[in-house]
């Protein structure tokens, strides 16, 4: 090398290895560096960095110490702060991704010839421990099992024998009678019988069943078309009515009593026993739908001091009704029992005093298809006078105003409001604490139908005001469906493992 003195800088081949292939005639220092922090090299103003040339952009412009130590505790730091952020992630429920940590700590140290990922796992496996993850359940959730449970003592609940001593062993292929109502020797308001419900056993397939037995009645068993009547709502299914298995008449309470058979459902309480309270009273001319407006002073008064229901319920309610009286006028035929006292919930909403508890409320009509058997000789007279078309058009229009009663009665938590003198009082009530959809389809439901101005009213009418509300309530569905599928599938693994073992 000639005379010329060398650059100020250091050469990068002795800086990496401590010795240079060029030997004395590099034009760089070989020496130490004696300040232990980094050296960068300035870039002349005129000279931009995309004239550089490619391999010193980085390396020969950017000097590392490799002998500089202090970087020890500064890595030390970041794996702590890593090995923090790491509990957080975990214990938050992400899972944490292989390999990030080396990949941060790598582009931190570029072109650092010392290896830092050794140091950075040795640091985190002493700086994060093993995170303590509850176990996995493999149990359904406490709150379902309590459920269960309870339904399930319900079912298995027994009379002892000495309690009721008229009530008879068995009845039909039908024994463990439990009657589900405190006896009652009144007239029903809905069906103008004597009536009882009791819980029973099939003696054949252990299957527990409902049976709502009429006192004293005894119908033309010859008279094809009430098997036929029968025989269409036993065919009808759906999510919102109770359905009827079996008909038959029996002499086990010592009399002709006519029975109905149908699905059970443990814990069920009736709308009117829910949100108004449940008093066996006679019907009398002051009724309306068989609910009495002067005979429950206590709960009325009760009533008007409970805060109103939640729109949203009450929304609930109306789809859920609305679904099943429309699967049943779809079948030519009517409820004739739309009634309070005749329609259950089976689970998800209950009030106490002035606490309300509403979880995906399920309502059903029950006692479908009793009226068009007791008062199927009624039919039969007035068929003489109409056509069978507008007779069952004529009571699906009476099914539609008790309807519009129910609703109107839910939006006041009042029985008193479907009284036709407190209709504008009770409208009013409506139109300032609800939306107008909701006041809109009771005035639809409780007007009376219009034949001169076109077709009469149907169900499907009140699909409009219903709207959007209709997918809400069906998101609530497929969300309770996939909880109630991954519960199953717990189960499911339970007993793969209880199996294994």
């Amino acid at each position: 090398m000639d005379g010329s003195a060398k650059k100020a800088s250091v050469c990068r081949y002795f800086a990496a290895s401590g010795d240079c292939y060029y030997g004395d005639e590099c034009q760089y220092l070989h020496q130490p560096v004696t300040d232990r922090s980094m050296r960068v090299m300035p870039v002349p103003e005129n000279q931009s960095l995309s004239q550089l040339p490619a391999e010193s952009k980085l390396s020969t412009y950017l000097f590392y110490n490799h002998s500089n130590h202090d970087l020890t505790p500064q890595i030390s730091a970041l794996s702590l702060e890593t090995a923090n952020n790491r509990r957080k992630i975990v214990g938050s429920g992400m899972a944490a991704v292989p390999g990030s940590v080396n990949t941060v700590m790598s582009a931190a140290n570029v072109g650092n010839g010392v290896s830092t990922n050794t140091h950075l796992s040795q640091s985190t496996n002493q700086l994060a421990p093993q995170v303590s993850l509850p176990p996995p359940s493999y149990f359904i959730s406490d709150e379902l099992k309590l459920e269960l449970l309870r339904k399930q003592n319900l079912l298995l609940i027994q009379q002892p024998p000495d309690t009721i001593p008229d009530l008879p062993e068995h009845v039909d292929n039908f024994h463990e009678l439990f009657p589900l109502e405190s006896p009652c020797s009144a007239l029903s308001s809905t069906f103008g019988l004597v009536t009882s419900v009791y819980k029973a056993t099939n003696m054949k397939s252990g299957e527990v069943v409902c049976l709502r037995r009429i006192h004293s009645f005894q119908p033309n068993t010859a008279n094809k078309g009430l098997i036929v009547i029968i025989d269409n709502w036993k065919k009808l299914v759906h999510s919102n009515i109770v359905q009827l298995r079996q008909v038959f008449t029996t002499k086990a309470f010592r009399d002709n009593s006519l029975i109905f058979v149908y699905d059970y459902y443990p814990g069920a309480q009736t709308l009117m026993n829910q949100c108004f309270g449940n008093v066996c009273v006679p019907g009398s001319a002051s009724s309306v739908n068989g609910l009495s407006n002067t005979a429950r002073p206590y709960s009325q008064q009760q009533n008007q001091r409970t805060k109103l229901l939640s729109e949203s319920i009450i929304w609930t309610f109306i789809i859920q009704l609305s679904s099943a009286l429309r699967t049943i006028h779809a079948s030519n035929i009517a409820c004739r029992a739309f009634d309070p006292t005749k329609i259950i919930i089976t689970n998800g909403f209950s009030v106490d005093g002035l606490t309300t508890t509403q979880q995906h409320p399920r309502l059903r009509l029950s006692s479908c298809g009793i009226f068009d058997v007791i008062a199927h000789e009624t039919f039969l007279q007035d068929l003489q006078r109409c056509s069978h078309k507008m007779l069952v058009s004529h009571y699906q229009q009476e099914d539609l105003v008790a309807f519009g009663k129910v609703c109107l009665a839910l939006s006041c938590n009042s029985l008193s409001a479907v009284k036709r003198e407190n209709w504008h009082q009770s409208l009013d009530l409506i139109s300032r604490h609800y939306s107008g959809d909701l006041r809109s389809l009771i005035v639809y439901l409780l007007s009376p139908k219009n034949t001169a101005s076109g077709p009469p009213k149907t169900i499907n009418d009140i699909m409009p005001m219903i709207g959007a509300r209709f997918y809400a309530q069906l998101d609530i569905t497929y969300q309770k469906y996939d909880v109630l599928e991954a519960q199953i599938a717990k189960e499911l693994d339970n007993g793969r493992l209880f199996r294994m073992l």
